[in-house]
């Protein structure tokens, strides 16, 4: 008691209401929440992402065997000249400095990866001629098979 006579009301706040098995839960709540938040996020993430890319006009084909590889080059037909994009650098066809620096990443990643196949996934614009250009360089640099990406023919099935 206080030397005025009464004795101060002690305020607890939210928490002098309420049953005293709820005050615990009610304390992690938000923590709770906040991890919920972040689960959400990062479920979403992965569809929110966006890149940007190259639009491919693979060719039709009957092919239906597949397999999965680690390596794979990009065949693109730009303005004046071929490009093949691999392992995040691009390569000039037609340039030879270019392509002994295709040549060089290729080995190079042969040589961390356990899977020696390629994927050369070409535009439909590009050449037969390019293509085995392409072929005889993979497998002089280690390649054991070299696949070519192609679409289905959605009108026979």
């Amino acid at each position: 008691m206080s030397e005025w006579g009464w004795t101060p009301e002690r305020n607890l706040g939210i928490w002098r209401h309420g049953a005293g098995w709820l005050k615990p839960v009610m304390a992690a709540v938000p923590f709770v929440t906040v991890g919920l938040l972040l689960l959400m996020l990062y479920f979403v993430s992965g569809t929110m992402a966006s890149s940007c890319g190259v639009l491919f006009d693979l060719p039709v084909g009957a092919f239906t065997d597949a397999e999965k590889t680690s390596l794979v080059a990009y065949v693109m037909p730009m303005s004046r000249e071929t490009t093949v994009f691999f392992d995040d650098s691009r390569y000039q066809l037609g340039d030879a400095s270019s392509m002994r620096n295709f040549r060089e990443s290729l080995v190079d990643s042969l040589s961390r990866s356990d899977d020696k196949t390629l994927l050369l996934m070409s535009d439909r614009r590009i050449s037969a001629g390019n293509l085995m250009e392409l072929m005889t360089m993979a497998r002089e640099c280690g390649v054991t098979k070299v696949f070519v990406a192609g679409r289905r023919n959605e009108e026979s099935e």
